[in-house]
This record gives structure tokens, sequence and C-alpha cells, in this order.
């Protein structure tokens, strides 16, 4: 006579859990964050069979192989779900201060190369403005070298006077070269008196 052991089905191996990641993410291998797949304080609890790379399978690492209905995991793989939607939606919006180990190679590659453009926008503005800094240094040092060539090479009237006229109205170093370039072609005359004004006021002091 058989014995109630007789009617015991056979020991049914666990199957684990499908990962069924989601077409509209970047590929599950890209996305998955094999950085926390270690035995750290932030380790994943479960183990990733890639076996058939398009069918990735999850097990829980408390798995004890069996179960005890077909193609059911046990209730330790069966918790394991709530922790890959977890991981969906982290790689579907992954928030600014993630730290990266909860971030998939496709993530940490996007921000690597966004953090580089914008260094290299900021590299660029800094150079465009140097730029204007160096463009208009090098403009004072030609202003100043043309206000030094003018007062060498030619015999300027009332020099003293239209420079210093120029300083108290606030001009450039360009501004007076220019004046200075007007006194030489007799277009600008400053304010003061001339020869001709004493003459004219000697004249009136004798009569």
């Amino acid at each position: 006579m058989c014995s109630d052991t007789c009617f015991l089905k056979p020991d049914i191996v666990c199957p684990g859990i499908p990962i069924n990641w989601p077409d509209d993410l970047h590929t599950f291998f890209m996305s998955f964050p094999w950085a926390r797949y270690h035995d750290g304080p932030d380790r994943l609890p479960f183990t990733v069979d890639i076996t058939v790379p398009r069918l990735p399978r999850a097990r829980s690492k408390l798995c004890s192989h069996l179960t005890i209905r077909e193609d059911y995991p046990c209730e330790e793989c069966g918790e394991v779900y709530a922790h890959v939607y977890h991981l969906i939606d982290i790689a579907r919006n992954p928030k600014a201060h993630t730290n990266y180990h909860y971030l998939g190679l496709a993530h940490m590659r996007d921000i690597l190369v966004k953090k580089h453009a914008d260094q290299v926008n900021q590299l660029k503005l800094q150079a465009c403005n140097d730029s204007c800094k160096y463009m208009y240094t090098l403009t004072q040092l030609d202003d100043y070298n043309r206000l030094v060539m003018a007062i060498s090479e030619n015999d300027i009237p009332r020099i003293h006077q239209v420079i210093n006229i120029a300083l108290r109205n606030g001009a450039s170093i360009r501004e007076i070269v220019n004046k200075l370039e007007d006194a030489l072609e007799g277009v600008y005359q400053p304010r003061g008196y001339g020869a001709s004004d004493l003459d004219i006021a000697t004249l009136v002091f004798r009569l």
C-alpha cells in the first residue's frame, strides 16, 4: 500500500522572473545600474541571468531554487518585481542629483556629454571675452603709439593746451590723437589766447 508521500509532486525548480525592460528606454544592458551589481551597502537583492541576452531574468539572492507551482517563481523571487519596477522608474526619470551608482551606462554617458558640452561653451565664452579684452588693449597701445609719433614727428601749435583741454573734457587717447591731427590740419583751434589776441590787447591798452 502506497504511503502519503506517493502523492507529493517532485521538486519544482524556481525559474526566477523575467526582466521586461521597456522598449522606450535604452537597452537593458545600457540602462541597468551595473555599478550596484556587487555585495556593497547599496547592492541589488537579486542576480541577473543573461544566458539569453534578449530575455534577461532575475533571481532573488534568497531564492532556494524551489517553488510549489510550475512556471511560477518562489515567494522570494516574486518580491524582485518591485525592485525591477523601481529601477525602471529611475531609468525613465533620473533626477539631477541621482548618484552614478543608480544610473546605467547610457545615462552616465549622457551626463558626461552634457557636462563637457557646458564646459566647452563656457570656455568659448571666456575665450570670446578675453579676445575682446586683448583687442581693446591692442587698440589702446596703438593709440598711445599714434600719440607719441604725432608729438615726436610734428610741430603741433599749442600742443599742451590741446592735451590739457582734452583731458579736462574726459577725452580718450584716441580722441586726443584725433584732436592733434585736426590741429595739424588747422581744423581744430583750442580755446585760449594766441599771438594775435595778445597784439590786440596790447594795442587796446596803449590807446
